[in-house]
């Protein structure tokens, strides 16, 4: 079955492993890496321990471009037909015209009829990352049954309601007949069990599960988020010299597992340390040596191996790198940042407004979830399903190279600022709905989310609005990343939507500071009102709302860009506004320079 022209971010981003793949002539599902052919001649690989290591796989593999880039199974398996008066209700792996030979060459077909068949609108899955096939015999009947009639799914009008869809069959003694008006409500599946099944691992056994069935349509966004994990290759991990060591680490670790296997053979004690510096000499004995000495070589591999065990280490190492971006070398080919003077009305807020000119970006595909988007840091929750990387030591990835505008706030007035209202009970409202939105989801709590990240997620939110006005760049081509710690209070918009070859240069020339002053201010003023006023600015956070005066006409991205979802909003974090509970962090700016009172 051809699938068409997938690009290798739509496999990593969009419609990878376990997604529903609308194909020329069917529907599909991606297969699990362990089922790709990666005898190494296709893909090609990427190295870097930071991520690797933190994703617990040796390197990554860039899928193959173009045509079939990746298997795929048919899902679903039932199928309608499309000639009026027949209609039947089939399961192609039970009809003749599945076979093979005929599929290939004339798609899915009726086996009454002959005519065109198309694959089932409805498809069933649960919270645990499961899915399977719509049980339409079950719904026809009430239930279990031992009727083995044909079914057909008739359209009764001319409208669009479920409604209007009936499903009937054909046994003389039975004539059973409903509507499609209750197929898409969880109660009316409240009786029935998950099956476990992952379609993505067809030679799998089935899971045992609890969890309750989700009936949906085929295409619905909810059924596949991917969760995509992605560092930025900033010095010196983009150095030639530190690429280098990364290939050889890994020859460096077989090297040391063969001589482990070896001692345990031979009943011997395993010295490591042995191991690992015979493995270095051995590895860079291949190696042009007029590159680097033997101990620059085992200095660069012990800062490789370090690796990261959680997800915050990267983010800390690349806003340490950003902020340090001074003491990189001009010839770098990957990496290029240039600092802008702030004018004075403008320290107040920032202490850094750096142009990313040029970056490199490696984004890998994790797994997915169904039903709820991903918490961004954490990958400790059973509802994930992660793809076989531990089996087959890589997970796909793609590198892309882009840019970008980095800020960093003045921490000084961000804590006069918390002081200026009664911020701790609203942070601490964030906090804990955040908390119980996370533990309902059997999520692990890491990381607080006060007022604090809600401001510059706010922030955030309103210059990518903005700036996909002025950059050329759409919302959905840019993306966020957060920096908030005890040691972090920046945030990063980039795009890497680019080819390997780089991206146009419309998004850091925004970065400059004649207009940057531009696009902060009309991102402001923006965030000053929006069409779903009054109601929009009384939302508050709390009885399970995770965003405060936040929605789709004011501050609400498509989450492609999003880091958390569209959740932790608020635009009263940034602009004054006629609440009287919050002052915006930008509330001077706003009056002075832009003279607007409320």
């Amino acid at each position: 079955m051809e699938i068409g022209n997938l690009s290798q971010n739509q496999i990593i981003t969009t419609f990878g492993p376990g997604a529903i793949i609308d194909a020329k002539e069917d529907s599909v599902m991606g297969l699990d890496i362990n089922y790709w052919n990666n005898d190494g001649e296709e893909y090609r690989r990427i190295y870097f321990n930071k991520l690797a290591s933190y994703l617990g796989v040796r390197y990554f593999l860039e899928p193959k471009q173009g045509k079939n880039s990746f298997p795929v199974i048919i899902f679903p398996d039932w199928h309608v037909c499309s000639k009026v008066g027949c209609n039947l209700v089939f399961k192609l792996s039970e009809s003749v015209t599945g076979n093979p030979e005929i599929y290939d060459s004339k798609g899915p077909k009726c086996p009454d009829c002959g005519f065109k068949a198309y694959p089932s609108r409805f498809i069933m899955f649960c919270e645990n990352g499961h899915i399977d096939e719509f049980p339409y015999r079950e719904y026809l009947h009430g239930g279990e049954t031992q009727c083995e009639g044909k079914i057909r799914l008739r359209s009764a009008s001319y409208t669009s309601s479920l409604n209007s869809l009936i499903l009937s069959c054909d046994n003389e003694d039975c004539k059973a007949r409903k509507t499609m008006g209750d197929a898409l409500l969880k109660a009316t599946f409240s009786d029935y069990i998950c099956k476990g099944r992952h379609a993505h691992r067809p030679s799998s056994q089935n899971e045992k599960c609890s969890a309750d069935l989700i009936p949906s349509l085929r295409g619905a966004t909810n059924v596949y988020f991917s969760i995509v994990r992605s560092a930025l290759e900033i010095p010196p991990w983009s150095d030639k010299l530190f690429q280098i060591v990364e290939e050889k680490k890994v020859e460096i670790d077989n090297y040391i597992e063969d001589k482990k296997i070896e001692a345990e053979i031979d009943d011997e004690v395993f010295d490591y340390e042995k191991a690992r510096m015979r493995g270095l000499k051995v590895a860079y004995r291949k190696l042009d040596q007029n590159l680097m000495s033997f101990e620059r070589f085992v200095e660069i591999y012990k800062k490789v191996a370090e690796g990261a065990s959680e997800y915050s280490e990267i983010k800390e190492s690349e806003y340490n790198s950003i902020l340090n971006h001074r003491a990189v070398s001009k010839n770098y080919s990957s990496f290029l940042a240039s600092e802008e003077e702030l004018p004075e009305f403008l320290k107040t807020y920032f202490t850094r407004l750096i142009r990313i000119e040029k970056v490199r970006e490696i984004m890998a595909l994790k797994g997915f979830t169904r039903a709820s988007f991903p918490d961004p840091d954490n990958d400790n929750f059973t509802s994930v399903v992660n793809l076989a990387g531990k089996e087959t030591g890589w997970l796909p990835a793609v590198r892309t190279s882009g840019e970008g505008i980095f800020i960093e706030l003045n921490r000084e007035e961000v804590d006069k600022w918390l002081l200026s209202f009664d911020s701790k009970s609203i942070s601490d409202i964030y906090d804990n709905e955040y908390k119980k939105y996370v533990e309902s989801k059997g999520w692990e709590y890491r990381q607080n989310r006060d007022l604090v990240y809600v401001l510059l997620h706010s922030l955030s939110h309103a210059l990518i609005r903005e700036l996909s006005l002025r950059s050329g760049y759409s919302t959905t081509e840019l993306q966020e990343r957060i920096y908030y710690s005890e040691n972090m209070c920046g945030l990063l918009i980039y795009t890497a939507s680019g080819d390997s070859e780089g991206t146009l240069g419309g998004l850091e020339e925004m970065g400059k500071i004649s207009n940057f002053q531009d696009v902060l201010l009309n991102s402001l003023k923006n965030a000053l009102v929006c069409s779903a006023d009054p109601g929009c600015l009384k939302t508050y956070p709390g009885n399970e709302n995770l965003n405060g005066a936040a929605c789709h006409a004011c501050l609400m991205i498509p989450e492609t860009a999003c880091e958390n979802g569209n959740r932790l909003l608020d635009r009263r974090t940034i602009v004054l506004t006629q609440e009287k509970n919050f002052t915006g962090y930008f509330e001077k700016l706003v009056r002075e320079v832009c003279g607007i009172n409320l």
